[in-house]
Order: C-alpha cells, then structure tokens, then sequence
C-alpha cells in the first residue's frame, strides 16, 4: 500500500510545482514537496539511506536541468538561485529520489536498459507535460526532445545505480558481524 501512496504522493507534488510556477503558489507547492519528503523520512526505516540517495538525486538534477536550460533545450520558470534551475525543479528530484526505494524499487531489480528505455521515453514527456501546463518554455524541435531523452536516459540509470549500491551496503551492514 506504501508503494501507491509514494506514487500518488510524487504525481501530486509535481502537480502543485506545476501549477505553483504559473499561479504564484511556488511557496505552498515547495511546502507541499517539503511535507511528503518529511512524511516519507517519518515512515520508512532507513532515514540516513534515502537521505543519501536524496542528495546525488538532487545533484544530478541540478546538473541535469541547469546544463538543459544553459544550453537553450529548455527554460524554466519559477525562483532560482542565479543561473541554476528552480527550487521547484529541486523538490521534485528529492521526492523522485524517494520513489526509488518504494514505489519504482521494482527499477533496481531490472536490468539498467529498462531504466535507460523509462527515461528515454518518459524524461521528455514530462518535461513537454510541464512546458505545455505554463511551468516552462519549450521548443520541441527533435533536437530539444532529443536533448532530454539522452538527459534522462542517463540520469534515470545512474540513480536507479546509487539506490542499489546503497540499498546493498545497507543490508551487509545489517548481515555484518
């Protein structure tokens, strides 16, 4: 059951900083992000794990989305710090992160061109859905859409690799002598 609340929880998260972006709720949509990551800290048993996984998720992201946006693929909107990509932008990427152990933990047990394949198709689909919702500009010209498939069909892999290395070191803490 935790599986589809995580679920549920990320789809409407991104659902608030989408619309936050365009309506001036950026503020309630990060305190919403800021609550369903604590939530989700609060419920599961190994905190310091996921916070782990949280913050290479959340360097990724940052890498991701700002070098996408420095090289003109796409423009985001909302607050950000100088030329880096929006705090909103931030939260989703901690709270994918925290789908990685739960609801798309399934990802860890497939072979990585399953997430490669994920990211491709789905990387840009969301990042359309989001442009076309007012929370960014976006030419899809199949440069930009190829652009975010190749971002996404590495970022999604090397996250889907750290959740299993920590996931790993964790239960040969728990087996160690």
């Amino acid at each position: 059951m935790y599986r589809l609340i995580n679920a549920l929880g990320f789809q409407t998260a991104w659902w608030a900083c989408i619309a936050g972006v365009g309506r001036g709720w950026e503020v309630p949509a990060l305190a919403y992000c800021a609550a369903l990551a604590g939530a989700h800290l609060l419920y599961i048993q190994h905190r310091w794990q996921e916070i782990q996984l949280a913050v290479v998720a959340l360097a990724i992201g940052v890498v991701v989305d700002t070098a996408l946006q420095y090289v003109s693929v796409i423009h985001f909107y909302g607050w950000a710090l100088w030329e880096l990509s929006p705090f909103w932008l931030w939260a989703l990427w901690v709270l994918f992160a925290m789908t990685l152990n739960a609801s798309l933990s399934f990802l860890k047990t497939q072979p990585l061109w399953l997430s490669a394949l994920a990211g491709l198709l789905f990387g840009p689909l969301t990042y359309y859905a989001g442009a076309k919702l007012g929370a960014a500009s976006f030419d899809p010209s199949v440069t930009h859409v190829s652009a975010l498939a190749l971002a996404w069909m590495l970022a999604l892999p090397a996250m889907v690799v750290v959740a299993t290395r920590i996931s790993t070191n964790l239960a040969m803490l728990d087996h160690s002598p």
